[in-house]
């Protein structure tokens, strides 16, 4: 096992599409939530449901962990990749059409594939579109 470089981090952030957001809940119990998301190399973008499990996570502690793993069957080769910090609610109109080009092109759409998705997002209060800064971020990996 090796510490990923910046560089693969960044490249194995930029190569997925899911990955797994983890809050926690009131009480402290923690909670995940596997997702799609997209970046722009500053933020992950992402979202669940409105007023759901996670929502109501963010709501009450905007502390997340953003996990992304990759291996072969064998485990023989594996990658994983966090990224800590917190969770931004983005209700802006502009911040949420952003999060979702970003995720439309990570997912190799048209960037604009979502556009219609982002006016009936920023028209919701409770809207659980979120961003996290890719700031404290490791990496590990096979080998």
């Amino acid at each position: 096992m090796r510490d990923m470089t910046t560089e693969e981090i960044m490249e194995f952030i930029n190569y997925w599409t899911w990955g797994t957001l983890i809050g926690v809940e009131e009480g402290g119990i923690p909670y995940a939530v596997e997702l799609s998301y997209g970046t722009d190399g500053n933020y992950i973008y992402c979202g669940s449901k409105p007023s759901g499990r996670m929502a109501r996570c963010v709501l009450s502690n905007r502390n997340v962990a953003f996990k992304i793993c990759d291996s072969d069957r064998s485990y023989a080769q594996w990658r994983a990749v966090i990224i800590e910090g917190q969770a931004e609610r983005l209700t802006a109109y502009d911040d949420i059409l952003h999060a979702v080009r970003c995720i439309a092109k990570q997912r190799g759409l048209d960037e604009h594939a979502f556009d219609s998705i982002a006016k009936r997002v920023a028209d919701n209060p409770q809207s659980n579109s979120l961003r996290i800064k890719i700031a404290k971020v490791g990496g590990v990996m096979s080998g």
